[in-house]
C-alpha cells in the first residue's frame, strides 16, 4: 500500500462535520440544480451493477446506502427486490430523493440524518449490505474509525460493505473544498479491523467537464466482508 498523499488545505476545510455540511449547503444554497451538484448523473455505477450481476448482492437483502444523495442507486436496488434504506444529511436532497422514488416507482425508506448519529433516528438492526458512493471521502480524519465501527455494527456477520471514493490519483480540487483524496492506506488501514478485504482497486469513473479539460475521476472500489 502506498503512503497517503496528504492535502492539508483540503483537510483543514473538511476537518469536522460542520465544515462538510457547509460545503454541501453552499453547493445547494439556492436549489438542487445539476450545475451545483455535478455528482448527480442519474447513472447507476457499473461497479455496483457488477455486484448484482455476479450475485454478490441479490433480491431479498436488507440494504443501507450511506450518503444516498437523490437516491438513484437506492431506487435501482429496490427495483431489483431489495429492502433499501437510504440516508443523507441534507434535507433538500432527501426531499428530491423521495420525489425521484415516487417517479420511478421504487419503495425506499429515505431518512435525513447524520450517519454517525443514526441512533438518534432509532435505526437499529443488521443489514446484509451497506454501500457508500461518496460519503467516506468527506469524513474528517478524526471520525474515520467511528465511521468504520458504525458500518460494522450495522452489518450482520459476513455482511458486505462496498465503498467508492475519490483517490489521490485524481487532480486536486481547484477550490480546495471538495472530497478528500484518499490513498489505499487510508481505506485499508481504516477498515481492516472490522472487514476482510475482498478487493481494493482503482477505476475511472465518469469524467466531469471543466473549462480546461475533460478528465476521468479516478476512484477506489473497495469491497469488505465483516469479520
Amino acid at each position: 500500500m502506498e503512503k497517503p498523499q496528504e492535502n492539508f488545505e483540503n483537510f483543514l476545510l473538511q476537518s469536522n462535520l460542520d465544515s462538510v455540511k457547509k460545503f454541501f449547503d453552499k453547493k445547494q444554497e439556492n436549489k438542487m440544480d445539476l450545475t451545483n451538484t455535478p455528482w448527480i448523473t442519474l447513472a447507476v455505477g457499473t461497479e455496483l451493477q457488477r455486484l448484482l450481476k455476479d450475485r454478490v448482492i441479490s433480491p431479498g437483502m436488507k440494504v443501507l446506502e450511506v450518503g444516498c444523495s437523490i437516491g438513484v442507486e437506492s431506487c435501482f436496488l429496490a427495483k431489483h427486490g431489495m429492502n433499501v434504506t437510504g440516508i443523507d444529511f441534507i434535507p433538500k436532497t432527501i426531499e428530491v430523493a423521495k420525489k425521484y422514488a415516487k417517479l420511478v416507482g421504487a419503495d425506499v425508506n429515505f431518512i435525513c440524518c447524520d450517519f454517525l448519529k443514526l441512533e438518534e433516528k432509532g435505526l437499529k438492526g443488521t443489514f446484509d449490505f451497506i454501500f457508500d458512493q461518496g460519503c467516506f471521502h468527506h469524513v474528517p480524519i478524526a471520525d474515520r474509525n467511528k465511521y468504520a465501527e458504525k458500518v460494522a455494527s450495522l452489518l450482520k456477520r459476513e455482511g458486505i460493505f462496498f465503498l467508492r471514493s475519490f483517490s489521490n490519483r485524481m487532480i486536486p480540487s481547484p477550490t480546495n473544498d471538495g472530497p478528500i483524496r484518499l490513498s489505499s492506506d487510508d481505506i485499508y488501514n481504516n477498515f481492516y479491523l472490522y472487514f476482510i478485504t475482498e478487493h481494493l482497486y482503482l477505476f475511472n469513473n465518469l469524467p466531469l467537464p471543466n473549462p480546461t479539460s475533460y478528465k476521468p475521476q479516478i476512484f477506489w472500489s473497495y469491497l469488505g466482508r465483516k469479520r
